[in-house]
């Protein structure tokens, strides 16, 4: 590991707070690096020989918790994914989500969530250098919060789908990296913490530009949190079925915990509770 100090400063949560996403530098090795990308490149030719393949020429996507990555898999139960995403969203929080992308394209300007009594947060990584022109993700700060984060969706600063550009690009002349923001230009290990209620976006995208994420759900306590989070359950069924994701987001292996991790049975307790395992 590259330290032994996992929790983020009063000042890096104040950040997060306010602006909706903090940035963690050299959180993991190149030996470390090269391991997830070993098991993605494993991955990758396993779902492009599937007979449906032809379907994800421009995103392929799969979970991480399965047998051909579990190196990446064992990175939810390491204190450098698991301490900072507890201190942001409860000691008692779930990795309901985690995978790997790998993307030919670019993608337009768009929150992940529109629901404020969601509180999801997003450890993002990249596993190539990503720079301004090259792919590097953009965020809108404090756009995780109203009004600014209605008042963008009022503009019209999301794509439609089957539009190239937004309706307020294609109105105002404007290219999406016209739009004022912060570039995450990275090296791989460093990881992006985003609210999901931020809006965000990547261009300039390249062949097999490649990300991993880890996503951590607040645990609901009020009786419209407890509403959305059973929507949710719902709508990541739904998703699972139509988006074509590669294997299992809990797979057997997973589930079985043989190392009998404490955290990980919480967590496996919690999802079986919440309807998430059949």
């Amino acid at each position: 590991m590259r330290c032994d100090n996992y929790k983020l400063t009063k000042e890096q949560i104040q950040h997060f707070n306010v602006f909706g996403f903090v940035v963690r530098r050299n959180v993991f090795s190149p030996e470390e690096i090269a391991k997830i990308n070993k098991e993605a490149d494993q991955r990758l030719a396993s779902i492009q020989k599937e007979p449906d393949s032809e379907r994800k020429l421009n995103s392929y996507s799969w979970f991480n918790r399965n047998l051909e990555t579990q190196f990446t898999a064992s990175l939810l139960e390491d204190p450098r994914i698991y301490v900072p995403s507890e201190q942001l969203v409860g000691n008692d929080s779930i990795p309901i989500n985690s995978g790997t992308i790998s993307d030919n394209e670019g993608i337009g300007w768009h929150p992940d969530r529109q629901d404020p009594n969601m509180c999801i947060l997003k450890n993002l990584m990249y596993l190539q250098p990503t720079y301004h022109d090259q792919g590097a993700l953009r965020v809108i700060p404090g756009s995780h919060k109203n009004p600014l984060h209605k008042e963008l969706l009022q503009m019209g600063l999301s794509i439609k789908s089957g539009q190239k550009k937004s309706k307020y690009l294609e109105k105002s002349g404007l290219n999406g990296d016209d739009i004022p923001c912060y570039i995450f230009s990275s090296n791989p290990g460093d990881i992006i913490i985003l609210n999901e209620l931020i809006w965000h976006a990547a261009y300039n995208g390249y062949k097999d530009r490649r990300l991993c994420y880890f996503n951590f759900y607040r645990n609901p306590k009020t009786p419209a949190q407890i509403e959305s989070m059973r929507k949710e359950v719902a709508k990541l069924a739904e998703t699972e079925k139509t988006q074509n994701f590669g294997g299992l987001q809990y797979h057997s292996w997973w589930l079985e915990n043989l190392d009998n991790n404490p955290r990980r049975k919480r967590w496996i307790n919690w999802l079986k509770d919440w309807g998430f395992l059949e």
